[in-house]
């Protein structure tokens, strides 16, 4: 994900459960004596256990660096105010290698981004006229990629990488919501597939969004703005996971209906295994112009201005 374009950049039981897919298979055996329908109670608590045995394999598994090919997308639209970032993404290796490409330019004005494993800097590329800002084809900056693997409530160290940093904040608004003792407990729906593959439909609150304060970076007065109402609104989350409990796809739409109406759409999508063969090669150090820490503010304020 490219800081540059966004609107910037433990488990709890369930509160309400609904039986869905091929699940209902393993509901067969949850039967009262004499009666040809699943016992209710029972049929509730194995939807529990169920969606808490997903959530707890796919909290462990979230953060720990993936080798992964995937798509990450962030997308709010209020009124006049539009932001778009589409970026193709590669996580390799422990320590983690990154390369995000920038997708969401239709000017070819991208700013791409290869991290090195341990590296204090990421390389940028540009294209289009953002070339112009440096006399080579990279460029170095302070990385924005600092794993807080200790942190108080982190899911693991790749939740700083483009495309699960996503996943990771999507999966905490998530989280918060269905601990908040606030509100309305959002409900969750399980549905297994025989491959042993899963899909869970689950919301975040608007509030749980915002309190993430990485995943949408809205401006000030709006989010100002925003009534009680508006925060306790519920944006439908959708998981998919394989058989072993992993990310395949997490996605974060909906729609608040504030004074001024806000769409917010975010999502990382894995295709596939990445390999070292996925990653740029390493530029020279002839081909890379490192810029001065005390000039990267304003670097990255004229990438923006540029890219108006």
């Amino acid at each position: 994900m490219t800081a540059s374009t966004s609107m910037t950049r433990r488990r709890r039981r369930i509160g309400v459960l609904a039986l869905a897919g091929s699940a209902a298979l393993a509901l067969s055996a949850c039967t009262t004596p004499g009666s040809a329908f699943p016992d209710a109670a029972a049929q509730q608590g194995y939807m529990q256990d169920l969606a808490e045995a997903r959530f707890e394999l796919l909290s462990a598994q979230i953060g720990q660096a993936p080798d992964v090919i995937g798509s990450a997308y962030v997308h709010a639209v209020s009124g006049d105010l539009e932001s778009h970032e589409n970026d193709s993404v590669v996580l390799f290796g422990d320590p983690t290698s990154s390369f995000s490409q920038d997708k969401g330019s239709a000017d070819g004005d991208t700013v791409d981004i290869y991290h090195l494993p341990g590296a204090a800097y990421d390389l940028l590329l540009l294209g289009g006229e953002l070339k112009e800002l440096a006399p080579t084809e990279w460029v170095a900056v302070q990385t924005q990629y600092v794993a807080e693997e200790d942190a108080e409530g982190s899911l693991g160290p790749a939740c700083v990488y483009p495309g699960i940093s996503i996943a990771c904040d999507i999966y905490t608004a998530v989280e918060a919501t269905r601990s908040s003792k606030e509100g309305v407990l959002s409900s969750v729906v399980v549905s297994m597939r025989n491959d042993g593959s899963s899909q869970i439909s689950t919301s975040a609150s608007l509030e749980s969004v915002l309190a993430v304060g990485t995943l949408f970076d809205l401006p000030d007065d709006l989010v100002s703005s925003f009534s009680e109402d508006d925060l306790a609104t519920l944006l439908p989350v959708t998981i998919f996971q394989n058989a072993e409990g992993g990310l395949v796809k997490m996605e974060l739409s909906g729609t608040v209906e504030s004074e001024t109406k806000l769409q917010l759409q975010a999502g990382f999508e894995v295709s596939g295994t990445s390999t070292l063969e996925d990653l740029p090669t390493e530029p020279s150090g002839f081909d890379v112009t490192a810029i001065p820490a005390a000039d990267q503010a304003a670097f990255w304020d004229r990438i923006e201005e540029l890219r108006k």
